[in-house]
């Protein structure tokens, strides 16, 4: 018997692909890490098929990389072993939406735009991360802790994973928060959060594949208001943002630069389907981020469903004593508030920035406020270092938890056809990440390069890591090669 046809036994013929250029778009993504194919593709339809492939792929020692939409930036599903890789995509049900407790009940292949849509059915909405494309998926997306673009307040978009059912490394079932007790996810006691199911987070499929989960969702705002606050640099910013999130003004607060912002106003340019993307000219875009401010802070006041209009029209005359305060005035730009109220919906108009010269590599991480000067500072001195343009740097920042912390995410550009700049920008980006790393910046989502990078700085961490690993995956066959494995 071979490969394929003892997968074509577990899965039938449908679900299974050994052709090469099938699978050759399972072989790279945009990313630095190195390509490789994996050996066979297979589309399991439930959580059964599921077990059956990783019981296999323990009985005969074959690698298995879950994968879900392919829209991964960072190489986290990239096979560095080859073996199977299990396309979890067709595995798209949304299972229960309950309207009284706000959850709902998601399978892997779940995307975005598909969610949200189906939620406003019910006067809901998903919490979803700044810059998730429309068809990737929700699980993934949460399981890599991209941050909520609500996540400025203490109650809105901080940890959004509830129940889980997930697959373990040895083919067992294994369910979190109520779930485990036998019953229904959210049930009898309403949805809980387990913060056992955050093993599996940033973990990268290697310790276990995730079938289904139960995340938390949101009443739909029946009204919202975009406030937009212009400064010329970012230290400039820091006050206001720290005074806003003190008094707890808006639901979606961020810091954007104009080349972010022109990318978003950008009519020239569409989100792209596959990345890298199409290189698209733009005369707007060059205009654009001409004309507009060289930052903008944006808070979104959302109306709940009880007296909307008052509690915007409270969170308005707070901002406003804290403008008069600072001597500063909003920014009034009808077409881009409208924009910035759709990305707090859906938020993906931002990767249209991808559109400049086809490929974006970010650099993304955590810190406090007052330490934001010296991060900008090792950018700064690096992108002069190796005449990269400034103002093609994009920058976007947002507030958790009301100011505890700031993620930011800035992004170098580079013409993925244009191999001289594809290794300058490569250079670039390692030395920023390392030095941001060796300066105290956390990277928790340790992607490729960042893995050797975080690891290696965290010894008994790491080793702590390894032995879990052995424990429930004695046989190594869960995305090997990724994270300190």
């Amino acid at each position: 018997m071979t490969l394929t046809s003892d997968l074509e036994n577990i899965l039938g013929p449908e679900n299974v692909s050994s052709d090469p250029e099938k699978i050759k778009k399972y072989a790279a993504d945009q990313s630095f890490v190195q390509p490789r194919s994996p050996d066979i593709v297979v589309f399991p339809q439930n959580v059964e098929q599921v077990q059956e492939v990783v019981n296999y792929a323990n009985r005969t020692n074959t690698p298995v990389v879950p994968f879900s939409s392919g829209l991964n930036f960072h190489g986290a599903a990239i096979p560095r072993e080859g073996g199977i890789l299990m396309d979890l995509s067709q595995m798209n049900r949304i299972l229960e939406i309950n309207e009284d407790n706000w959850h709902c009940v998601i399978e892997p292949g779940v995307t975005a735009r598909q969610l949200q849509d189906e939620l406003e059915k019910h006067s809901l909405k998903a919490m979803l991360p700044a810059g998730i494309h429309p068809e990737r998926s929700v699980m993934t997306s949460l399981l890599e802790r991209d941050p909520a673009i609500a996540s400025a307040s203490f109650e809105f978009g901080n940890e959004l994973i509830m129940d889980t059912e997930l697959v373990l490394p040895t083919g067992e079932l294994f369910r979190t928060g109520l779930w485990s007790s036998g019953v229904k996810p959210g049930s009898p006691m309403g949805p809980v959060r387990a913060m056992l199911n955050r093993l599996w987070t940033a973990a990268q499929g290697t310790l276990g594949i995730m079938t289904k989960m139960n995340i938390k969702v949101e009443y739909l705002p029946r009204k919202r208001k975009i406030f937009m606050i212009p400064f010329d640099s970012f230290p400039e910013a820091m006050p206001t943002l720290r005074a806003v999130q003190r008094k707890e003004i808006g639901h979606e607060c961020f810091l954007i630069n104009n080349f972010n912002s022109a990318a978003i106003a950008c009519r020239d340019w569409t989100v792209a389907d596959t990345f890298p993307a199409e290189k698209i000219p733009s005369k707007e875009f060059e205009s654009l981020r001409t004309s507009l401010p060289e930052w903008l802070l944006v808070v979104c006041a959302n109306g709940g469903p009880r007296r909307p209009e008052g509690k915007i029209a409270y969170e308005e005359k707070a901002l406003q004593e804290i403008c008069a305060a600072e001597q500063l005035q909003t920014y009034d730009n009808p077409l881009l508030s409208e924009l910035f109220s759709e990305e707090t919906l859906r938020p993906w108009g931002i990767l249209k920035k991808f559109r400049y010269k086809g490929s974006v590599h970010d650099i993304s991480f955590k810190t406090t406020l007052k330490r934001f000067p010296d991060f900008q500072r090792i950018v700064m001195e690096l992108v002069n270092r190796y005449h990269y343009p400034l103002r093609d740097v994009g920058i976007f920042i947002m507030p958790l938890e009301r100011g505890r912390a700031y993620h930011c995410i800035a992004d170098f550009h580079c013409n993925h056809n244009n191999l001289p700049e594809i290794a300058d920008v490569k250079n670039l980006w390692l030395e920023a990440s390392e030095r941001l790393i060796d300066e105290g910046a956390l990277f928790d989502r340790p992607y490729g390069a960042w893995a050797d990078m975080v690891y290696s700085r965290a010894g008994t961490y790491t080793q702590k890591l390894k032995e879990i690993k052995k424990e429930i995956d004695p046989n190594n066959i869960l995305n090997p090669g990724h994270l300190c494995f």
